[in-house]
């Protein structure tokens, strides 16, 4: 069945939107942007039908129609639009994918949701420990249901933030996440959108901010039909993984606009408190104003409205002062970055020769460095920084783990079987104790021993095969280990953290104690970068942390040392109150610390 448009205004540029948008009760609006296409048509279906219905051409090259008048449009319906009479292609702003990546699209009604979390305001940053997580291994089912019923264990841990791996739709079953190419949809193994909003919902009910991670440097490489729209991407730069988004060349303000819509559907929509943006050294854009400056911009107007902490996270592993808003006031608004270089040099005690991300970590040396500076390298191109110049250590986001170092481990192993539970329970002691902002990546706190490993699934032929040569490519020394393919079901199934209960139960207890330590001592305002000092004895593996604040000293001395290298006990100084010690059933401190033990002290004035 063919249907002519009712009569509709097309919006000007400034109000030009993406997606289905609800202008009256089943009354919709479909509009998008494809300025290569000479016709475009809207396929609804309806029972047993499909319904077509033209849609107007603007002279900037935006498509719209309205829909509803004789028919209402429903939460859930099914469209997909025509291209030129040849091509059924998904929506570039579909909201929910209702199979696949190349198949119907459905309308999503943001208004059938009726929100609980209307006095949250939202986790400061200075009080974020942030718990990254995959929807689809942190539980057995995988699904926004089954994950919310895991938040009163992250309440008890001490997070209070979570973060959520990529959620635009991808192919197949399983995927990090990083294929999607649905930008505005969620992706439909994990359940519906408004399943998305109840776990949200339910984490603000449990104190927990919810930051989302965002993809803006490139699209997934099957299910990408964006080209045949318009000029939606660039030859002027390339990523690593595929063509860059068009933000600098030729009508790119439409592109930009969409990415900012996208940006404000997170918060607005579906109320998360923050977006972590991925690689944003490949979100190429020579423009005068960089897009990253308008996301920034765009943060700042949404914070305004809603009354909550929002926080713009940006990946770009090593320092870049002009990100971070507290370095750069004109610089790009971010409120924090990856640092990933004690990371790194951490690593690199514990396995010497690993090399998960392609620059030189010289073990405790960097660590010692990198715990002073908060960094080593900076920038894009990376450059080494070894000044001593120390960054805004409240802007960095720390670790020991995430989804790439584990992951890009052939056998995606984790940091206790690179090492062991006491190089892990002592550098813990470093990483939550230090002013950066924590992040524990989902089974750490216990110690999990199941892997994380890589994990796509792929229909397309030359896709499946350009992953397996891609990964043999990038780790090539790594992968002389044994490793399960990324296209094997198995490297899914075998990523699901499991209960607690499974794990080392000593290590919770640990993490617990240490969490709830940096919260106490950054509450009275001693755990602050301005009030530490850093020394270390390479030769011995000692790092100390000493915080000094109105008579009040926090020392914390942790010995790392590789696992395969016996060495003694050493006699080491401090003072004080012991208030955490790695060692098993010790309620005293001997001054005494053998490798891959770590002590807090307290002492007052």
């Amino acid at each position: 069945m063919k249907s002519s448009p009712p009569a509709s205004h097309h919006p000007n540029n400034e109000e030009n939107f993406f997606g289905p948008r609800k202008v009256a009760p089943g009354i919709w609006q479909f509009n998008v942007w494809a300025p290569k296409t000479q016709e475009l048509t809207l396929l609804l279906k309806r029972a047993n039908n499909v319904v077509e219905f033209e849609m107007e051409k603007s002279a900037d090259g935006y498509f719209l129609v309205t829909v509803g008048d004789d028919a209402a449009i429903n939460d859930g319906d099914h469209y997909c639009f025509c291209i030129d009479g040849k091509a059924n292609r998904p929506d570039v702003a579909a909201r929910y994918y209702v199979d696949d990546v190349h198949g119907w699209c459905s309308v999503v009604d943001q208004d059938q949701y009726s929100w609980s979390d209307g006095g949250w305001r939202g986790v400061a940053k200075d009080d974020l420990v942030i718990y990254e997580l995959h929807i689809g291994t942190f539980t057995d089912t995988g699904t926004w249901i089954g994950a919310i019923e895991r938040l009163p264990e992250l309440v008890a841990l001490g997070v209070t933030a979570v973060e959520i791996l990529p959620i635009a739709q991808t192919p197949g079953r399983w995927n990090w996440g990083y294929d999607g190419v649905g930008l505005f949809s969620t992706e439909n193994t994990y359940g519906t959108p408004g399943e998305l909003k109840r776990f949200v919902d339910a984490c603000h009910q449990h104190g927990l901010a919810a930051i989302l991670d965002v993809v803006y440097n490139h699209l997934g490489p099957e299910g990408n039909y964006l080209s045949e729209f318009g000029p939606y991407f660039t030859t002027k730069h390339h990523t690593p993984w595929g063509s860059a988004w068009n933000f600098d060349d030729v009508d790119n303000h439409h592109v930009r606009n969409m990415m900012l819509q996208n940006v404000a559907m997170w918060v607005e929509d579906y109320h998360f408190d923050g977006l972590r943006l991925d690689a944003v050294h490949f979100m190429f854009d020579d423009s005068p104003t960089p897009l990253s400056i308008d996301v920034g911009h765009r943060f700042d107007r949404l914070r305004e409205a809603t009354g909550r902490h929002l926080h713009l996270i940006g990946e770009t592993n090593v320092h870049n002062a002009s990100l971070v808003k507290s370095t750069s006031p004109h610089g790009t608004g971010f409120d924090a970055v990856w640092s990933d270089c004690l990371m790194h040099s951490l690593l690199g005690i514990a396995q010497p020769g690993l090399d998960l991300c392609h620059r030189e970590h010289n073990g405790a040396v960097d660590a010692a460095r990198a715990l002073h500076q908060g960094f080593l390298y900076e920038n894009y191109p990376y450059q080494r920084h070894d000044t001593g110049q120390r960054a805004d250590l409240h802007s960095f986001v720390v670790g020991l783990q995430n989804h790439d170092t584990v992951g890009n481990h052939p056998q995606g192993r984790r940091l206790k079987q690179l090492a062991s539970t006491e190089f892990q329970a002592a550098a813990a002691t470093l990483y939550l104790l230090y002013p950066a902002i924590p992040m524990l990546f989902m089974g750490e706190e216990f110690a999990c021993e199941n892997p994380f490993l890589f994990f796509v699934e792929f229909g397309d032929p030359r896709v499946r095969d350009s992953v397996e040569k891609g990964r043999a490519s990038e780790f090539p020394e790594m992968l002389k280990m044994s490793g399960v393919s990324p296209l094997d079901p198995e490297a899914f199934t075998r990523s699901k953290i499991g209960p607690r209960t499974g794990g080392d139960t000593r290590m919770w207890d640990r993490y617990q104690s240490l969490i709830a330590l940096r919260k106490r001592f950054r509450n009275n305002g001693l755990l602050h970068g301005d009030r530490m000092s850093v020394d270390a004895d390479v030769g011995t593996g000692l790092f100390r942390l000493v915080y000094a604040h109105e008579g009040a000293t926090l020392t914390v001395l942790v010995r790392l040392g590789e696992p395969t290298v016996e060495a003694e006990p050493i006699k080491v100084s401090g003072a004080g109150e012991m208030l955490f010690f790695t060692r098993e059933n010790s309620v005293t401190f001997d001054g005494m610390l053998a490798p891959n033990e770590a002590v807090v002290m307290l002492e007052k004035g």
